[in-house]
């Protein structure tokens, strides 16, 4: 008993200190640090245009590490590197007999301090612009059309029949069921047409070699492998256009898919700090533009939820400064209060939840499968494209 618990220590010290923990870890710090210092640098910008004196500029949280700075703004490095914040002065902007110096947050108009909440959000947008933009202008546009795109594997899916019969990244399907393949669409319909329950004769070339194999699929004849996408040069013109509209879409799709939820008295799908630590610490061993396209996505998410109507998150605040520029005078303290209680009940409501979903995914995802054919379905769920979404993956 002794022997394997101090096996079973030493395998997970092991795994802690190996590279590719430290890689995921570094990957996860950079990320999230970089989305919520831009967020915070937001508000800053915004409070040196509107001439709001800021008196801490924080780099993570917790125990004060480091501090320099001889102006008003003191600059300070914290323990926890996940994250930052910005303190302007007189921010309790509800204690209007409080306010004395014109240079406090407080003191400011409503739409100035509107201006100032939003900045935030609006930088984590410009952060993903940039992103994107730079991902587009370096490797081009993703081809569409499955008839111009080779029959070249670009991901093996885990538990998958592909997996199990060992094709990798990179092989080239040349026939499907003695079927001439030439392109993605070749291999898509040539798939769909074999009987169901008949196993798919697959013949490919692995770098020199070229292998004929009957290959097993599910119900949903999924072999478990995805197109190697195949990028199009454009120019800075067409990357702005494009970088645009991923803003514009992944907002639009999160707002929709949670709208859907809502209406249909279902409980939204949500990562917790535990889902967004895993996806990340993955995106680091899958190449720069994904990993960079992660952290824009991350940066639309952070962005778009700090504008949610929400008491004590920047929407919630935004709302407030709307009412007062209505109303022609500013919500009262006792309300502010109580809402921010409820909001901050609120939103640590949606984090255990989170969580508990994270905890649960992954307790699901450990348990043993009861069959081969129960974990092939969920991951193509999950993972796969459907020939219906692009007819671009199998």
């Amino acid at each position: 008993m002794i022997s394997s618990v101090t096996q079973f220590l030493m395998d997970k010290i092991v795994w802690l200190f190996s590279w590719h923990t430290l890689v995921s870890a570094a990957g996860i710090i950079f990320a999230l640090g970089l989305v919520v210092i831009i967020h915070e640098l937001g508000h800053f910008l915004a409070c040196r245009l509107l001439d709001i004196k800021v008196e801490e500029f924080s780099i993570g949280f917790g125990k004060l590490l480091k501090k320099w700075g001889k102006g008003e703004t003191q600059y300070s490095l914290r323990a926890i590197p996940l994250g930052g914040y910005v303190k302007p002065a007189g921010e309790y902007y509800a204690r209007e007999i409080e306010i004395k110096d014109p240079r406090e947050f407080g003191a400011k108009p409503w739409y100035a301090r509107l201006f100032m909440v939003v900045a935030g959000a609006g930088m984590n947008y410009v952060l993903a612009f940039v992103i994107f933009f730079f991902i587009i202008i370096t490797m081009g546009i993703p081809k569409n059309n499955p008839e111009e795109i080779p029959p070249v594997i670009g991901e093996v899916l885990d538990n998958m029949p592909a997996q199990a019969y060992g094709l990798t990244e990179g092989d080239q399907i040349l026939e499907i069921n003695n079927t001439s393949i030439k392109n993605w669409k070749d291999l898509v319909t040539a798939i769909a047409a074999t009987p169901e329950g008949q196993p798919v004769l697959v013949k490919y070339q692995q770098n020199d070699e070229i292998f004929e194999k009957e290959i097993p699929v599910n119900k949903d004849k999924k072999l478990g492998f995805a197109v190697a996408p195949v990028y199009e040069k454009t120019g800075p013109l067409k990357a702005i256009k494009v970088a645009g509209y991923q803003c514009y879409y992944w907002t639009a799709l999160s707002l929709k898919t949670i709208a859907e939820k809502l209406w249909h008295k279902q409980a939204p799908e949500m990562a917790g700090p535990i889902g967004i630590f895993e996806l990340v610490g993955k995106g680091v061993h899958s190449g720069w533009e994904d990993y960079f396209f992660l952290i824009g996505l991350i940066s639309v998410a952070i962005g778009m939820f700090n504008l949610f109507p929400i008491p004590i998150l920047d929407g919630g605040h935004a709302v407030f400064f709307i009412i007062e520029g209505i109303r022609g005078k500013r919500v009262k303290e006792k309300t502010l209060e109580r809402a921010s209680a409820v909001g901050a009940i609120f939103l640590l409501s949606l984090v255990v939840y989170a969580t508990y979903s994270d905890i649960m995914r992954i307790k699901n995802r450990s348990v043993k499968p009861a069959t081969k054919i129960e974990q092939t379905e969920q991951i193509s769920q999950d993972k796969e494209i459907t020939l219906n979404e692009a007819d671009k993956a199998n």
